[in-house]
This record gives C-alpha cells, sequence and structure tokens, in this order.
C-alpha cells in the first residue's frame, strides 16, 4: 500500500510542472506580441503622430489666413466669414487625411472665445470648451475687447483657430489581438495679427503693393532672355538685388491685372502711384496681363500731392528708398485659354493647386500666376550707399548698363530684401495716403 500511494504521488508530481509550463509559454507569447505590437505598432502611430501633427497645424493655418483677410480688411465673402473659415479648415483637414474633431476661436494669445468674446475659461485659467464658439457655428465671437495682453489672460478680438485633429492609425500586429486601428490626436493653434515693423499699423506705417509679381526664387534670364527654369537660389534678406526683366515664357516680372479682365497695362500708372490693390490671401492667384519691360505708360496725378508721373518707370520711383510689397509667384501657372474670361482658379493642394492639367504651362503674360508669398524690398535710392547711386526702377528700356546679368536685360528693379511674408495676407492699398498692412499667421502651440 506504501508503495502503491507512493507511485500516485509520483504520478501527480510530474504532471503539474508540465501544465505550468504550458501557461508560462502562453504568457510569454503574448508579452512577446505585446512587446513586438509595441515595437512595430508603436513606432508606426510615433511616425503617424509627426503627419497628423503637421495635418492639424496646416488646418488651423487656413483657417488663420482667412482671419487675416478678414483684420486686412477684405470683403466679406458672400457665405460669410464663419463659413468660409470652416470651408479652409476642413478642405485642409481631409487634404490632410485627418478627421477634424472640432475647432474653436481664439484670440489672438490662443485663449478660446464665447459668443460674447470673453474667455472660454473656468475659474482656474483651464479651458472650457464646453462654452467656447466652435468653427462652423454660423458667427464669429463678438464683444468689444480690442487690447489682448497674454501674461494676464485678457484676451482681444477673435484672431486664431483652434484645431483637434485624428487620424486612426491602422495597426499590424496588435491585430492579432483585436486592436484594428490606434486614434491619433493632435492640436494646433495658429492666429493671425499685424507684421511688427513692415507696414504694420501699431507704428502707423504702411506699404504699397505694386502690380508686378516675381519669382519666389531669385530669377536669372537664359540666352534667349526668357526665366531660365534651373533659377533656384533662394532670397537672401540684406542683399541688394538687381532684378531684370526676362521675356515671356513664363516671365520674370509679370504686370498684374487687379480686376481682369478690362483695363491692364495701361492702368499701371495709377495703380502704382494710387495704390488699389484687393486684399491679397496666401497661397492666390492673380491675373498677369504683360511680362518683360513695359517701356513707358501714360502719365497719373498723385491724389493727394497732385504730383503728375509719365509712366510706370516714374511711378515705381516715387517710392525709392522705402519699403513696398512685391507679390512672388511659384508654378504652375494657369491659362484658362485665349478666348476666355479669366476665372479665378480654386488655391487647394498640390500639384494642381485648383488648375486644370490641360490649362497648365503656356506663355507668361494672359496666364493667372500662383502668389505664394511677398517680398519686402526696399527700393534703392541714390542716397542709399548700399545702392551705389542707383534708383529703385529701370524700366525705359535702355539701361543696360545698370540692369544687363549677361544675357542682355535692358530693364530692371533694384532694392534690397527686407523681409519675405510666406503665410498670411496684406489689405486693400487706398490711395496714396494711406496702404497696406501686411499680417501673418504664426502657429503658437
Amino acid at each position: 500500500m506504501f508503495a502503491i500511494a507512493r507511485a500516485r504521488r509520483d504520478v501527480t508530481g510530474a504532471a503539474e510542472p508540465r501544465g505550468q509550463a504550458l501557461v508560462v509559454m502562453v504568457g510569454v507569447m503574448l508579452l512577446s506580441l505585446a512587446l513586438l505590437a509595441v515595437i512595430v505598432d508603436g513606432g508606426n502611430v510615433l511616425s503617424q503622430q509627426r503627419i497628423v501633427q503637421t495635418g492639424s497645424d496646416a488646418s488651423a493655418e487656413a483657417g488663420a489666413i482667412v482671419l487675416a483677410e478678414r483684420l486686412a480688411g477684405a470683403t466679406t465673402p458672400g457665405s460669410g466669414w464663419d463659413a468660409t473659415v470652416e470651408q479652409k479648415v476642413q478642405q485642409s483637414a481631409a487634404a490632410n487625411g485627418l478627421t477634424l474633431q472640432a475647432a474653436y476661436y481664439t484670440d489672438i494669445c490662443g485663449i478660446p472665445l464665447r459668443a460674447d468674446g470673453s474667455a472660454a475659461l473656468f475659474n482656474d485659467g483651464t479651458e472650457n470648451l464646453g462654452v467656447a464658439v466652435e468653427v462652423g457655428s454660423g458667427a464669429l465671437p463678438g464683444g468689444s475687447a480690442t487690447t489682448p495682453d497674454c501674461p494676464s489672460r485678457t484676451v482681444g478680438p477673435v484672431a486664431g483657430v483652434m484645431v483637434l485633429g485624428q487620424k486612426d492609425v491602422a495597426t499590424f500586429v496588435a491585430r492579432a489581438i483585436n486592436v484594428q486601428s490606434i486614434a491619433v490626436t493632435t492640436r494646433a493653434t495658429a492666429v493671425a495679427g499685424y507684421l511688427q515693423g513692415f507696414c504694420d499699423a501699431s507704428e502707423g506705417e504702411w506699404c504699397a503693393v505694386l502690380p508686378v509679381t516675381i519669382p519666389a526664387f531669385v530669377p536669372f534670364c537664359d540666352n534667349n532672355g526668357d526665366l531660365d527654369p534651373d533659377s533656384n537660389d533662394d532670397w537672401v534678406t540684406g542683399v541688394v538685388y538687381t532684378i531684370g526683366l526676362c521675356g515671356n515664357d513664363p516671365g520674370n516680372i509679370g504686370w498684374l491685372d487687379w480686376d481682369p479682365p478690362g483695363g491692364g497695362a495701361s492702368e499701371l500708372t495709377c495703380e502704382i502711384v494710387n495704390p488699389d490693390n484687393p486684399a491679397i490671401l496666401l497661397p492666390s492667384w492673380r491675373y498677369v496681363v504683360q511680362t518683360g519691360n513695359v517701356n513707358g505708360g501714360g502719365p497719373c496725378t498723385d491724389d493727394d500731392t497732385g504730383v503728375v508721373y509719365n509712366g510706370v518707370e516714374a511711378a515705381i520711383r516715387k517710392y525709392n528708398g522705402q519699403i513696398v510689397l512685391i507679390p512672388q509667384f511659384s508654378p504652375p501657372n494657369c491659362n484658362p485659354g485665349p478666348n476666355e474670361t479669366p476665372n479665378m482658379p480654386q488655391v487647394t493642394v498640390p500639384p494642381n493647386y485648383g488648375c486644370s492639367p490641360p490649362d497648365q504651362g503656356g506663355s507668361g503674360q494672359n496666364q493667372w500666376y500662383r502668389i505664394t508669398s511677398f517680398a519686402f524690398l526696399q527700393l534703392c535710392d541714390p542716397s542709399m550707399p548700399e545702392c551705389n547711386g542707383l534708383q529703385g526702377a529701370y524700366l525705359e528700356g535702355n539701361n543696360q548698363a545698370v540692369c544687363d546679368q549677361g544675357n542682355g536685360q535692358t530693364g530692371c528693379l533694384v532694392g534690397k530684401l527686407v523681409h519675405i511674408l510666406s503665410t498670411g495676407t496684406v489689405g486693400p492699398g487706398s490711395g496714396s495716403g494711406t496702404g497696406t498692412k501686411a499680417l501673418g499667421v504664426q502657429l503658437i502651440k
């Protein structure tokens, strides 16, 4: 009996370790799977986090750019400002593959706003998004606030957009344990305000917008006198540039018509002397009626001083020594057809930016150019030491000694680059006594 009982204990004792090992093995496999999921899916989520953050940043900036246009004095869109902001935010979110959880209006400090323009904050200073005005609610926040103070949390008028974005990232390994996707959420706030030091309202300064456009890269004319497509040098602030007038393909200098198709190059002198540009959003499309050297232009009287300026060259020299705003273009240009009334293409996403492929390209004049930035150019004046006695414009067609860059250019603009505005808008011109305010857009969190 003793032997039999001992044998049973041996059998039982041998069975127990085998069952425990199986449990341990399953646990190790699950742990290994979890670790693999952390490495593979976690790494993918981190990578997607950066992509989603970029998309949220772009969506917030898209809304803030519209608010910048509003602050600059642009005409209210037919659908209203709130609907326009919502459209741009949604459009950017969709282009970046995001689900827009919500978007809220803020002041320039990034503080969410209630309908009456007061701060949507709890007593402890934290955000109360439950009472904040959402983009697409039908109206912008109101109120009479004018002077924000960020450190004290004193709110100002509506000037920004906060975006909460989300993207569901599919898993690779974690789906084995029935985790099909992981939600990645990000947040971004972009605000619009006057660009301090350059045509800003606080200093009472303004800049004239010249009705010309130059490339977003430093241009150089090829041996045929056309814009060299291989030009790709970046503009450098503080450098005095001689900007030669290339030919028509697509044209280094494009003379803009603010209200196509009527008027055109014949209006240039007065549009320079008494600026009347519309508010210009970045990016946007603008119509070029002529490229190269205009060689003259009709006379125009300054509305304030009564001084008569004979031609485009004299009109631009009115601003010698001053900072002017010059729109900069990037490809593609757009051609709706020589016999068609120009229709403003929609600026959307690359590579076509709203211009259908059959309409892209063509000669430089009578084209839509995609304006992506503004150059703040201080036009040369003989009194500026760095200008070596030069004027700001040579457009009479007989100035090869000044303008030639090696390919026979006879016309040019000469000035020092002070700044480049690449995100934001500029306000409308309003004659020779007042002028355009430049507003920038900045991500703050």
